[in-house]
């Protein structure tokens, strides 16, 4: 799975499901980050704060 890491709202996004609704366009480029590794992801999650974008995590929608 890729990762989208937006660094100005502190979101994560799987990339497959990223969209209008999580309001990534309005995140500049330099301000995004890919990732394939969960790990880090992760990481980001429990270490930085970081929060799994509710749209793309949406378990009923996009089960994992």
């Amino acid at each position: 799975m890729k990762f989208l890491i937006d660094h100005t709202t502190m979101q994560i996004h799987r990339t497959p499901y990223a969209g209008d609704a999580c309001g990534l366009n309005t995140t500049p480029l330099e301000k995004r980050e890919g990732s394939h590794d969960e790990k880090y992801v992760n990481k980001l999650v429990e270490e930085k704060q970081y929060k799994k974008c509710s749209h793309c995590y949406d378990e009923k929608i996009y089960p994992s």
